[in-house]
Parts: C-alpha cells; sequence; structure tokens
C-alpha cells in the first residue's frame, strides 16, 4: 500500500526469524520507531529504504512515535495493530553544555553501525562524527561512552567531546570530533598506544576493548575511541594486564573490533 506522507528510512534491524524494528523520519520532521511481525516481508524488502516504504501500511494520524505492524485479524493483510506515545529513554548523564537535535544533523557517510560524519549548523558545517543509539536498548552504551568521554575530557585521550545529541528532547548520542588522515594501529605503533593508554590509566580508567581499530594514528600520535566498554578501575593489576597484553593485541590481523572509523 502506498504511503501519502515521506517517509524515510534511517535505520534498521532485520531479523527473518523474529520482529524487525525500523527508525524512519517522517515528512522531515518526526520520528518513529516500527515493528513488524515475522514472516510479514522478506528480508529483502525490509534492508532497502524505497522498497520498505513502498510496501508499508498507510501510517496512522495522530500523535504516536511507536507502531507495530501486524496481520489483520480479517483479511490477513499488514497494517498497524498498535501505536502508541512512548517516553524512550535517553542518556542522563548529559554533563556538556551544548545540545544538537538529530535533525539538524546532515549526514555525509557511514563510519560503522550507529556512527557517522555529519555536518551540523552549530559547527559551520564542519564534518564531525555522531554516535547515538538507533533504537531505545542501545541507550545503555551510549550512556556509559557519554561518561567516559567526561572522564577524559580535556586529558589528550580521545577525540573532542563537542555535545549531545537530542531527539524530541532526550539525549541520544553524542558528536566528537573527526580526525581526518587518521589510519588503525598496527604494532609498529605500539610505542604511541602505549602512551594514550597509559593517560588513560593514569585517570584510573580501564579501556576494556584495546584492538587496533580502537586506536586511531594520525602524525605520529594515537587516539583512542569507542569508550562504551571503558569503566573506573583502582586494580593498577587490572590496568598492567591491559597494557601488558596491548602489543599483542595491535599484531592481531583477526578483524576483531569492527570495520574501521575513519
Amino acid at each position: 500500500m502506498a504511503n501519502q506522507q515521506r517517509i524515510e528510512l534511517l535505520q534498521a534491524e532485520v531479523d527473518v526469524n523474529d520482529q524487525s524494528s525500523f527508525r524512519l523520519l517522517v515528512n522531515g520532521q518526526s520520528i518513529k520507531y516500527i515493528t513488524v511481525e515475522p514472516g510479514i516481508y522478506s528480508t529483502e524488502e525490509m534492508c532497502l529504504g524505497p522498497s520498505l516504504v513502498s510496501i508499508l501500511p498507510d501510517f496512522p494520524p495522530g500523535d504516536w512515535n511507536e507502531g507495530l505492524i501486524s496481520r489483520d485479524a480479517d483479511d490477513n493483510q499488514p497494517c498497524f495493530t498498535s501505536i502508541k506515545l512512548t517516553q524512550f529513554p535517553g542518556v542522563q548523564n548529559t554533563w556538556h553544555e551544548t545540545r544538537i537535535d538529530y535533525l539538524d544533523l546532515s549526514m555525509e557517510g557511514k563510519l560503522r553501525t550507529g556512527i557517522y560524519k555529519v555536518k551540523c549548523p552549530q559547527y559551520d558545517n564542519v564534518v564531525v562524527v555522531a554516535k547515538f543509539a538507533r533504537f531505545p536498548w542501545e541507550i545503555q552504551y551510549i550512556g556509559n561512552e557519554t561518561t567516559a568521554y567526561q572522564w577524559i575530557s580535556g586529558h589528550d585521550v580521545g577525540p573532542g567531546f563537542l555535545g549531545h545529541v537530542t531527539e524530541s528532547g532526550r539525549v541520544i548520542g553524542f558528536l566528537i570530533e573527526y580526525i581526518r588522515d587518521a589510519r588503525h594501529a598496527g604494532i609498529q605503533d605500539v610505542k604511541s598506544c602505549r602512551e594514550v593508554l597509559g593517560r588513560l590509566h593514569d585517570l584510573g580508567v580501564c579501556h576494556g576493548d584495546t584492538n587496533p581499530f580502537n586506536f586511531l594514528i594520525c602524525d605520529g600520535k594515537a587516539t583512542l575511541i569507542d569508550f562504551d566498554t571503558a569503566r573506573k578501575c583502582d586494580d593498577r593489576g587490572v590496568l598492567f594486564q591491559e597494557m601488558d597484553g596491548l602489543a599483542a593485541c595491535l599484531d592481531d590481523r583477526s578483524s576483531r573490533g569492527g570495520g574501521g572509523f575513519l
């Protein structure tokens, strides 16, 4: 059924055997979260924005942001069987003074899942990095990383934290500096990686995921990223273990840790 509203697929979590989840922008101004019951659409139809939009039932009118698509009990056709206005969770530790609305971001390219190069008027349309929760269940991880950036702020450990990203008033993510002309670390960068990891440890913080993709190298200097598993740690033995295992982590060729943040 064709939708009369202008709908854009922002993010999708497709599962052929379970419910699939979608984050959609409607008429350029409201974001809705849609769940589709399994067996209604094919994976191919749901993974591509234009094909998904073309098969969705018409969106019900009214003030709502969460909907469920199931089969109608009478004619077995896909339809919205539930809509509601939900107060989704947001990041609680909003320590930075700057807030940027998600709708003010201009997407310039995807780096990894939930991580994008973006431009926004608040930063003179210079390319920066946005990391945000695509769906409510990811808020916890974004919250953990937001707090970690507070711990390291001003200590030359990670990219500069530029502000919180909001959606309908709640905080769903953050902006950080984009490090241009960077590459991922290798074993040859162990000295500079030890230096930046040492600065993190001096703050009493364990990174928790020191794989090559989480160190960016630019002009011989290492910068740490991806602090969603970082935690405060006063056990020097744990911090020593992380430092002692750094060389082996940097020499790991398994691609553990993802496909890049460049």
